[in-house]
């Protein structure tokens, strides 16, 4: 293909193209088609419109231009996967479920999901993905690596499914013990001259937990699922799956205690403080971090 049309179709795809954009034509060629022939390297099985990928490129340099060397930074091998899979091409397909099947059935082992369910969760990630016009697979940009992002919409497919197969309610109540306007003078004495070290000592304790204890906790404080669908999401009672979960709290209560008592040596009404309000920003502190965290 012509240069010119794969140029075109790039500068046409920007969403706020620079007035220097044609004076960086020689860069931008070379890049697509350096992106272009790692691509063909890796899937030679298949190939790509050279357009429609540079299209691709464009976009996936969002919020406008930034420069040619975003586009080098792009992972151009999965960006071309994903467009020929995104095009219906069989064989692209075929290599993507030899590829990255296994990312998305370790993405829902580690959820620690129960055999059936995680059979049918891996499913419905894959009709997401290539089933409509176009599949979930189109949007993908190339900024993240094809298998960190196929992990990322595996949890959130798992998380969303689970919701729906129960017709329990969310337990809202314990959801919302967000701090009060109704501090105590000493409450809001610590808030005001220990907010920093609270917050260090917070991380530091969430860190220290286990990883199924963290995911416990994010998916009922962030996802805010039921502990019946926490319990169908490892595959056990809903009791086990309180057990569990008051575990994991009763762990990041106390090494938040002693993380914050280490950093600032508090008295003992200053840590009487700190179990307060321990207790009405637990759900805030753990949406604060777990939600920004998968």
């Amino acid at each position: 293909m012509p240069a010119d049309d794969v140029f075109a179709a790039f500068a046409a795809a920007l969403a706020d193209p620079p007035p220097e954009l044609a004076a960086l034509r020689p860069e931008i060629e070379a890049a697509i088609a350096e992106a272009l022939r790692a691509g063909a390297a890796q899937w030679p099985d298949f190939t790509v419109d050279p357009s429609s990928f540079a299209s691709a490129m464009a976009r996936s340099v969002v919020r406008g231009w930034e420069s040619v060397a975003a586009l080098a930074e792009l992972h151009a091998t999965d960006l071309y996967l994903a467009q020929a899979c995104a095009a219906g091409d069989a064989k692209a397909v075929a290599a993507f479920d030899r590829a990255h099947e296994p990312t998305i059935a370790g993405a829902l082992r580690a959820l620690r999901l129960a055999d059936d369910v995680a059979a049918d969760i891996a499913q419905d990630v894959r009709e997401k993905l290539f089933v409509g016009s176009p599949g979930k697979i189109a949007t993908y940009t190339g900024r993240a690596a094809l298998a960190s992002w196929l992990r990322t919409i595996a949890t959130r497919t798992a998380v969303a499914a689970l919701r729906k197969r129960t017709d329990n309610p969310l337990d809202e109540d314990a959801m919302e013990a967000l701090p009060s306007g109704n501090d105590t003078p000493d409450q809001q004495y610590f808030r005001a001259t220990y907010h920093s070290e609270f917050k260090a000592a917070f991380d530091t304790a969430i860190t220290s937990l286990t990883a199924q204890q963290r995911d416990l906790l994010r998916h009922r404080f962030v996802d805010g699922l039921g502990l019946e669908q926490i319990g169908e999401l490892y595959g056990v009672h809903k009791t086990t799956a309180f057990r569990w979960l008051e575990d994991a709290r009763t762990a990041l209560t106390k090494r938040t205690h002693n993380a914050f008592q280490q950093r600032t040596r508090a008295t003992v009404s200053e840590m009487r403080s700190i179990v307060r309000v321990l207790e009405s920003n637990v759900e805030l502190s753990l949406r604060r971090v777990l939600a920004t965290t998968r």
